[in-house]
């Protein structure tokens, strides 16, 4: 008896704190990569190659999610002097498009 009644306060609450309805999201979500088929970046010797990203807005982040620097390209193929330090960084350009780069000097 005296097991019996903390199992059964135990299943009463777990009853009673489970919700009684679920609620599912019937919307479509659908991902569009338009923005970033044209664009082409790479990064090399100090300097940042952007292709296709005209009017947009570039973001760089160090690993801890910092960003390190931002600036808007203007035009259709830029090359930006953009001197970072050894490490992987994660690079946003507009809204879609993210690449991850790996500078290192040997």
């Amino acid at each position: 008896m005296k097991r019996t009644l903390p199992f059964i306060l135990l299943a009463v609450g777990l009853v009673l704190g489970m919700p009684q309805t679920a609620k599912a999201y019937n919307g479509a979500v659908e991902l569009m990569d338009m923005d970033s088929q044209n664009i082409t970046l790479s990064y090399a010797n100090g300097v940042m190659h952007i292709i296709g990203a005209n009017n947009m807005v570039v973001t760089v982040y160090n690993l801890a999610g910092i960003a390190v620097k931002s600036f808007r390209v203007e035009g259709q193929d830029k090359r930006i002097s953009l001197p970072l330090s050894d490490g992987m960084y994660i690079i946003k350009v507009g809204a879609s498009y993210t690449r991850k780069i790996t500078v290192g000097r040997r």
